[in-house]
């Protein structure tokens, strides 16, 4: 009897084998795939941006300074300030670039001309009219027009007309006051550019 037993084992053993299978031929083989879904590709057109032409900013340090209006007409050297005596180069005849201000430029910032209030250099600035043209002639041959937008007075030590940022302007610097105790600044917008 126990070695029926132990032969029916083995049959039920098979069977249930070959069940397994069977379900394992099936479930790979037979079953039926799932419908596909319908992909839904979606086309995203992206604009075109154009490119980007980057043109660098075109400079000069100025040589010349013209205000028609004003028959202002000087050579412009480039004045430095002078640590140990704390004064800028400035004399009599001219106008000077202050050296520590942008050059002229068409991209932003300020330019800063000064000089002596005498009849000869910028005396007669405080006579300049709402949009009067001043034309700065650079040693890179070019010249940078602008137009007179306001005025301010601010005292010696104030350093802030060495700004770079904002847009591109022109500063013009005399001495005003009693003792000439303040300094005046003609601001002028930039208005073009023209290649001499």
């Amino acid at each position: 009897m126990k070695k029926l037993v132990d032969g029916r084992w083995l049959y039920v053993l098979a069977g249930i084998l070959n069940i397994a299978v069977g379900v394992m031929f099936y479930a790979v083989n037979l079953q039926p795939q799932p419908a596909q879904l319908a992909t839904i590709t979606a086309v995203v057109h992206k604009p075109q941006l154009p490119k980007v032409r980057v043109v660098p900013a075109t400079t000069g340090v100025p040589t010349r300074i013209v205000i028609p209006s004003l028959k202002i007409d000087l050579v412009v050297g480039v004045g430095s300030f002078n640590a140990a005596s704390r004064s800028w180069t400035i004399d009599a005849s001219r106008a000077f670039y202050a050296d520590i201000s942008l050059p002229a430029n068409n991209s932003n910032g300020r330019t800063l001309i000064y000089g002596h209030a005498q009849w000869q250099v910028f005396g007669n600035l405080p006579d300049i009219r709402p949009q009067a043209e001043a034309i700065v002639y650079t040693d890179s041959g070019y010249e940078f027009h602008y137009s007179y937008q306001s005025r301010t007075d601010v005292v010696p030590t104030d350093t802030t007309i060495f700004s770079a940022s904002g847009p591109p302007t022109l500063v013009l610097q005399t001495c005003s006051g009693n003792w000439d105790a303040y300094r005046t600044m003609y601001y002028f917008k930039f208005e073009a550019l023209n290649k001499v």
